[in-house]
């Protein structure tokens, strides 16, 4: 069910310059989700809309058909898929030149509004394309050694998970043709690495990352996959994140 307009934030502050929109990307179903982002993003008094089209029993049998290859995805993950594709196509048809992404049950740092402000100098003399990742997927770090003070953004050779990302719209529009030309097999996040990686589109993290998962820390149970129980999830987010900053320090 699509969410009533009058109960979407209305939020006053600017988006920081060379950032055009924020995009979150959402299954109406889950409302805790809802809610835990709306509070975090009217507390940063930030504008955002949500992706609300192809919810599971919204997806157009012909779009499925058109877009997805074999049948190693589940409805959850077409879903999820088809909610990003979305958010690339509303970059083009506004002609937004650069939007922030992120998944509902994102957790933002008390660093998230000081960190995007910042970043966005450097993310705007990078040139097109790239995307830029700001949070801490797979627990992957940039080494100690090649962390510079006063810089925010590191090239690396990998992405991260789909939960949190700048990018441009070149960027998007590359992703977009690729798709329509090969099609999904992959979650959207792999999906979209193999196309970076293909296509040689440069990569770039936030250092430290300022954005967890909440279907990975603990927060949320996963709306993609079986998950352990969340305590689990939380003792073993606790571990990874400790392990790997101390292997990365």
């Amino acid at each position: 069910m699509p969410l009533d307009p009058s109960a979407l934030p209305q939020p006053s502050q600017a988006l920081p310059p060379g950032l055009d929109a924020i995009f979150v990307i959402h299954a109406t179903p889950y409302v805790e989700r809802r809610e835990f982002i709306e509070a975090q993003m009217q507390a940063l008094d930030l504008p955002f809309e949500f992706v609300l089209d192809f919810d599971i029993p919204a997806i157009p049998e012909a779009l499925r058909q058109r877009l997805f290859r074999g049948n190693g995805l589940s409805p959850a993950q077409q879903s999820c898929a088809l909610k990003h594709w979305q958010a690339h196509h509303l970059m083009g048809q506004r002609n937004i030149a650069r939007a922030l992404i992120l998944e509902d049950d994102v957790i933002l740092s008390k660093a998230f509004l000081p960190a995007l402000s910042g970043l966005m100098q450097e993310e705007i003399a990078l040139g097109d394309p790239h995307v830029t990742f700001l949070g801490c997927g797979g627990h992957y770090y940039v080494p100690h050694e090649q962390i510079r003070p006063g810089q925010w953004l590191y090239p690396r050779n990998q992405g991260k998970f789909a939960d949190s990302y700048i990018l441009s719209l070149a960027t998007a529009k590359r992703r977009l043709d690729w798709i329509d030309a090969n099609g999904i097999t992959l979650p959207i996040d792999h999906t979209f690495e193999h196309i970076d990686r293909t296509l040689a589109t440069p990569m770039f993290w936030l250092e430290p990352p300022v954005v967890e998962q909440g279907s990975h820390n603990g927060m949320f149970p996963s709306a993609l996959d079986k998950s352990h129980p969340l305590w689990f999830q939380a003792l073993q987010f606790r571990w990874k994140k400790l392990w790997r900053r101390r292997l990365h320090r």
